[in-house]
């Protein structure tokens, strides 16, 4: 927590006193490969991703001498990233030792979350029955894999589109109860506009399933979604894109932000929550920079 802090206070001096435009948060999809196999995924399996182990450490430590300090993992599943003998548990470790304060894996929990100084983002598609029709009956899976966790620093994230929208609240109710989550982070699906209108929402819809998940977090459920980023989603009037952010898909592709910048299509109704609280937090917005402090303060 003491290192974060520093890392916090030190970006925070550098880009709100001093007005430089810093990098922080680095992603790097480690591989494409993935064990399921869910319907609005076009990207997996196909074989164009995929770090070595020194590339990917050397990915890091150019990020992290480009100014990062915060760092995700994604993929496909990275979870079942190896190369040769080494996991992404060794690529963890490397991240630490070059420096990085905060360490995220995306993962579909399908596999034991035993990796130590991380912080795991596990999707869970909506309640049982729909997260198994979605996710291939993964949900019990998940569940036990969590209860298992090597840390309590697991948060449950869900995909919204119109398979699982209709059951948002039963949802919150289900994830909540268990008690294994210190928090729900979401996203609306973010593709091209033909994916979009046959899976997602834009429009009226689309402000309508964003006031549903305000409504749950003022009823107490833990939904990481800050009012200025609510606001900033239900308005699509944030930032964008995010010089602070980038994206590493191989080591010769490099994006800011994310992988479809320069897509207007696509970026101006861009669902990526965490994007938007990244957004309201430089824009110095009381209630994301209270909400960034509190999920910071949760211990790997």
């Amino acid at each position: 927590m003491g290192n974060r802090l520093i890392s916090w206070m030190s970006f925070g001096f550098r880009t709100f006193v001093l007005g430089q435009k810093l990098p922080y948060l680095f992603g790097i999809e480690i591989s494409d490969r993935c064990n399921l196999d869910c319907f609005y995924c076009e990207g997996k399996n196909k074989g164009r991703y995929y770090f070595t182990y020194g590339q990917a450490c050397q990915a890091l430590s150019d990020a992290f001498d480009r100014g990062h300090r915060a760092l995700y993992f994604t993929g496909g599943e990275p979870m079942i990233w190896q190369d040769g003998d080494r996991q992404l548990t060794d690529l963890v470790s490397y991240a630490r030792e070059v420096g990085f304060t905060e360490v995220f894996i995306y993962t579909n929990g399908t596999r034991p979350l035993v990796i130590p100084g991380c912080r795991y983002i596990v999707t869970i598609d909506g309640p049982r029955e729909v997260h198994n029709r979605i996710r291939s009956d993964t949900y019990d899976m998940i569940l036990h894999n969590v209860r298992e966790a090597v840390t309590s620093a697991v948060f449950a994230s869900i995909t919204i589109t119109k398979a699982n929208s209709d059951y948002l609240e039963l949802y919150a109710k289900e994830i909540t109860n268990t008690g294994l989550f210190r928090g729900i982070s979401f996203n609306l699906l973010t593709h091209w506009p033909e994916i979009v209108s046959q899976y997602g929402f834009s429009g009226i819809e689309r402000e309508r399933v964003i006031d549903r998940v305000w409504e749950l977090k003022k009823k107490g459920y833990p939904f990481l979604l800050s009012a200025a980023a609510y606001k900033a989603l239900r308005n699509n009037n944030w930032r964008r894109p995010l010089p602070q952010i980038e994206l590493s898909l191989s080591p010769d592709e490099m994006y800011t932000c994310c992988r479809d910048i320069g897509n207007k299509e696509i970026c101006n109704l861009c669902g990526y929550v965490g994007c938007v609280e990244v957004s309201q937090i430089l824009a110095m917005k009381p209630s994301a920079i209270w909400q960034a402090i509190h999920v910071a303060g949760i211990r790997d």
